[in-house]
């Protein structure tokens, strides 16, 4: 599944119990997604991976010579599990929601993806979105399986969804700023005029009463969903 294929990781241990304990002198990065527990672990026989379900068999990939090693092929393994977990996705990486709350699974070029965990929906949809307006990042120029012309509008559709995305949530973020001055007295009712404030914004004075009364640069945002999840999966 571009662009994260199943990982060929070197298999160490397929069958081992659940309650097994793995002999392990230092522990390195570890995710939890969708129900699989990944930890990199340095043991007798060097860094490995342990990737674990509830009441199935532990597996452990490795060993291999460096932890950064291990942690890409944690970072690869996650983001192939997330993949069809995911609420939107594309060339770029994948944005999904688990039972253990929002990832990220972000594509490099040449390199392993970068998975990460998120607080919120809003600090998920940002990173994304970051990403997102930075083809240089993700794009493969390298992919022979699309024309040109098709590779560019695919890649400047993601950038605009990417800027898209951040606008909103600062549109968000602006009004909610707003409305809190508004209620701290920072913001007109004797202190700083909300006509000042839109002198030096350029915008209208209605523009900002309209926000410090929530009417305004407030758009509209499906809170458990997103701005960019809730435009639908495009693959």
């Amino acid at each position: 599944m571009y662009p994260f294929p199943r990982p060929d990781l070197p298999l160490m241990a397929e069958e081992v119990s659940p309650a097994a304990p793995v002999s392990a002198s230092r522990t390195g990065a570890s995710l939890s997604a969708a129900g699989v527990r990944l930890q990199v672990l340095f043991t007798d026989e060097g860094w490995v991976l342990r990737a674990s379900m509830p009441g199935t068999p532990v597996t452990l990939y490795g060993p291999c010579v460096g932890e950064l090693r291990a942690e890409a092929w944690l970072n690869r393994l996650a983001a192939w599990w997330l993949w069809p977990r995911a609420h939107v996705r594309g060339v770029w990486g994948c944005l999904a929601l688990t039972e253990e709350g929002w990832f990220t699974a972000l594509a490099h070029a040449a390199l392993a993806p970068e998975v990460r965990s998120h607080p919120d929906v809003q600090a998920a949809e940002e990173r994304a979105a970051r990403h997102l307006v930075s083809p240089e990042l993700w794009a493969d120029g390298a992919d022979l399986v699309l024309p040109d012309a098709v590779r560019r509008i695919e890649t400047q559709f993601w950038v605009r969804e990417g800027y898209r995305t951040l606008a909103t949530w600062a549109g968000s973020t602006l009004g909610s700023l707003t409305r809190e001055a508004y209620r701290s007295r920072e913001l007109a009712r004797g202190n700083f005029p909300t006509t000042d404030l839109a002198e030096r914004l350029g915008v209208s004075h209605a523009t900002v009463s309209g926000a410090a009364a929530g009417r305004s640069w407030d758009p509209p945002i499906n809170r458990a969903r997103g701005v960019l999840a809730s435009r639908g999966r495009r693959i």
